[in-house]
């Protein structure tokens, strides 16, 4: 039979606007539908398998696109969130993180600021150095300053930059009568702590400026009771006492000159003899002291004093006579000697304590009974324990 001519819609959407593929087979312009035409003209089949050309390229690349865009804002809210938390993170960064940069940790102290009251723990982080055969013989050394009631370090100084690793050295701090912290360190360095700016200076040449018979260096030193044990590098020995400026190699001026700067009345540990506590008293004239146990009825077991004033005293003691055993932190009265306050016996032992806005600050550390573990306990004046700046080892 003959085929009529007659307008051909689109049996999907009804356009009448199409393009023939083959013979009798078509595609909707409008919808991408394809159709045909039977034999007979009567039926239209649709086969609706959607041309994908332009269109759907084009909502394609939207897409894609949207994708591409969505991915650039969350990267960029990410790094404006990491880039935040480094920012924070350096002006004020937690003792926790410390371990990430520092190797190991060679000495400690805690002290006040003399300008703001606050406690300050200083620690000496060594930042090993890698060499080409991976050894790590040299390292930057870094005092590092923190706030123990905050947790948070606020101030990291580099004092030494590449300098020989010694693994058995630790420095040795000494707080002296005036308030003067002394710090030697390797190579027979000089150091003290400047408590208003938080700022160690190395005072290894300025101190001897006025000696002459300092000239050859330092060949050796020890920090004592306000006073030096020195050995010049040319091999002479002597005496220092920085308060008064003395050098000297005569035992007898040491002590006159260390008395002399003495308050009239002062407590002391007689701990060469029986551990008692002594109340001693200091004949001007003479410069010679005397003293009387103020608590003839207690025995102390090695006791250490951490921190005295006209008003306060800081003591560490053994709770029996075995050394091995636990340790009492205790506040006495400087008059009597009487117990003000005393901390439960741990087996830490105590290092150095400070006054401070909060009442004291003590830095203690343990043994491996306790993992190592080292901090800052920050006590009121009644004796309650406000704050437990808590390291664990390896930080």
């Amino acid at each position: 039979m003959a085929k009529n001519i007659k307008a051909i819609k689109c049996p999907n959407c009804g356009s009448i606007k199409k393009t023939e593929i083959k013979t009798d087979h078509f595609r909707c312009l409008n919808c991408d539908t394809e159709y045909f035409l039977d034999n007979d003209d009567i039926n239209i089949n649709i086969n609706h398998t959607p041309y994908r050309g332009t269109q759907q390229s084009t909502a394609a690349k939207k897409n894609t696109t949207a994708v591409v865009i969505t991915t650039i804002l969350i990267l960029f809210v990410l790094f404006l969130v990491v880039k935040n938390f480094n920012g924070n993170s350096t002006e004020a960064t937690s003792a926790e993180s410390e371990k990430e940069k520092y190797d190991y940790y060679g000495s400690e102290i805690v002290y006040q600021n003399t300008n703001t009251g606050k406690a300050v723990f200083l620690r000496l982080g060594r930042e090993g150095i890698v060499g080409k055969d991976n050894s790590v013989d040299y390292v930057n050394t870094h005092a590092v300053f923190i706030d123990p009631v905050t947790k948070k370090q606020f101030k990291d100084d580099m004092i030494f930059e590449r300098i020989r690793r010694l693994d058995d050295y630790f420095s040795t701090f000494e707080v002296y009568q005036d308030g003067t912290i002394y710090m030697t360190y390797p190579g027979e360095k000089l150091f003290t702590i400047d408590r208003k700016n938080n700022k160690l200076v190395d005072v290894t040449k300025s101190i001897f400026s006025k000696h002459p018979e300092m000239s050859s260096g330092i060949a050796k030193i020890s920090l004592n009771d306000d006073y030096f044990d020195l050995m010049a590098n040319d091999g002479q020995k002597y005496y220092y006492v920085p308060k008064v400026d003395l050098l000297t190699n005569d035992r007898n001026e040491v002590e006159k000159a260390i008395y002399s700067t003495y308050p009239n009345t002062w407590l002391k540990f007689d701990m060469y003899l029986s551990d008692n506590l002594m109340k001693m008293t200091l004949d001007r004239a003479t410069l010679k002291p005397t003293g009387i146990n103020v608590l003839p009825n207690r025995k102390f077991f090695r006791p250490q004093l951490l921190y005295q004033d006209d008003k306060n005293l800081i003591i560490a003691t053994y709770a029996t006579a075995n050394t091995d055993g636990p340790v009492m932190l205790q506040s006495l009265n400087v008059e009597t000697g009487a117990i003000i306050w005393s901390q439960p016996a741990v087996t830490f032992n105590y290092r150095s304590a400070a006054k401070c806005n909060e009442g004291f600050a003590v830095y203690y550390a343990s043994g491996q009974d306790h993992d190592y573990i080292s901090g800052v306990l920050v006590i009121s004046p009644e004796g309650k324990v406000i704050n437990d700046y808590l390291i664990k080892r390896g930080e």
